[in-house]
């Protein structure tokens, strides 16, 4: 079987949360069919390491606090879509207003969760990447 490495961003303020949506996807991944895929996690506390971390390990999958200390997840959403418009960034938020919502899909968010995040919806998030990661290959 070919194993397809693949560089994941993980961008919050919060050590905590970073960790806990690492190991989410480390146990999740074989359940949603990406057991053919080897991750590599690249962690980011503020917009600036992300900026850095972005364009050094070019990742297929984001996860973008909204809130970071020193810039907004949404101003960094269109930055990477920039960079690259086909990686799929999931925004996360301790706050869910439609608001949030609607303007992280707007410009170019594949999803959205809410935290406190629970495994289930980190599941149906890796199946959601799961089928853009088939229709990218059509």
């Amino acid at each position: 079987m070919h194993r397809t490495p693949q560089n994941i961003l993980l961008v919050d303020d919060q050590d905590s949360t970073r960790q806990l949506l690492q190991n989410n996807l480390a146990m999740l991944k074989d359940e949603a069919d990406l057991h053919s895929v080897i991750w590599s996690y690249q962690h980011a506390n503020n917009a600036v390491q992300a900026i850095k971390s972005f364009n050094q390990y070019q990742p297929a999958l984001v996860f973008l606090d909204i809130e970071l200390p020193d810039q907004s997840g949404l101003y960094l959403l269109e930055k990477f879509k920039d960079i690259n418009k086909d990686c799929f960034v999931v925004m996360v938020s301790g706050v869910r207003t439609l608001e949030n919502v609607k303007t992280s899909m707007k410009s170019g968010a594949s999803s959205f969760i809410v935290k406190p995040f629970t495994g289930d919806k980190i599941l149906s998030v890796l199946k959601q990447y799961d089928r853009y990661l088939h229709q990218m290959k059509k």
